[in-house]
């Protein structure tokens, strides 16, 4: 017979919803689908940065390209960090009462929106940076995104088992 989880519970601050965005919007930015497109964007920018600086082409030529690609880096930028920042700011707004309990069959979490119980089964990706934990659905680009200070390492560690994925991955 297995003992009953532990619940962790905390209230968030502005404090915590500024570091949970920054690190929330630093994760998602570095997810493989992510880096692919970080990768599409990067290499006509360091193409054409490298053909202006050999003098194969004019820089005049491939500025505007440079510039379009920047903005679009930026703009990805901001938006996963606006994302971001309207989920947790609406789940997690500062005052709020946060809690989690890592048990065999599911994690179960409370937060503004309400309660929930969700089986393991229902995730495919564990990441943990600075303040949180980021616990990706499968089949979806939804995410659970809970500050990292409810999760002690062993919890993680029973997290990263039964998702398959190793904690701080």
């Amino acid at each position: 017979m297995t003992a009953e989880p532990t619940t962790a519970s905390l209230t968030v601050t502005a404090d915590l919803l500024r570091a949970m965005t920054r690190d929330g919007t630093g994760l998602l930015l570095r997810l493989r689908a992510t880096v692919v497109a970080w990768t599409i964007l990067a290499v006509p920018l360091v193409l054409g940065l490298l053909l202006a600086l050999t003098g194969l082409v004019d820089l005049e030529v491939v500025a505007p390209g440079l510039v379009l690609l920047s903005a679009v880096a930026i703009a990805m930028t901001l938006s996963a960090r606006q994302s971001v920042s309207r989920g947790l700011r609406v789940a997690l707004a500062p005052g709020t009462t946060v809690s989690a309990a890592v048990a065999d069959d599911a994690l179960y979490s409370t937060s503004a929106l309400g309660s929930s119980r969700t089986t393991w089964a229902a995730f495919r990706e564990l990441h943990v940076r600075g303040s949180a934990v980021v616990l990706r659905l499968r089949g979806s680009s939804a995410f659970v995104l809970l500050p990292r200070a409810l999760f002690t390492d062993d919890d993680l560690a029973t997290v990263a088992e039964r998702v398959g994925r190793p904690a701080g991955g």
